[in-house]
């Protein structure tokens, strides 16, 4: 898949953003589910308050 400036992050990205250590939590419900956060980050998914 080309990347281009329409192209959203996918599961793989979030794999690699949070092996960088980022917080992948805003990629929730855009990009990824919340049982995908769960699967990468080994936890449940907070929204904010």
């Amino acid at each position: 898949m080309e990347n281009t400036l329409f192209t959203l992050p996918n599961i793989e990205v979030a794999k690699v953003y949070a092996s960088w250590g980022m917080d992948i939590s805003f990629m929730v419900n855009w990009s990824i589910t919340p049982e995908q956060y769960k699967e990468i980050t080994g936890k449940d998914f907070k929204p904010a308050e």
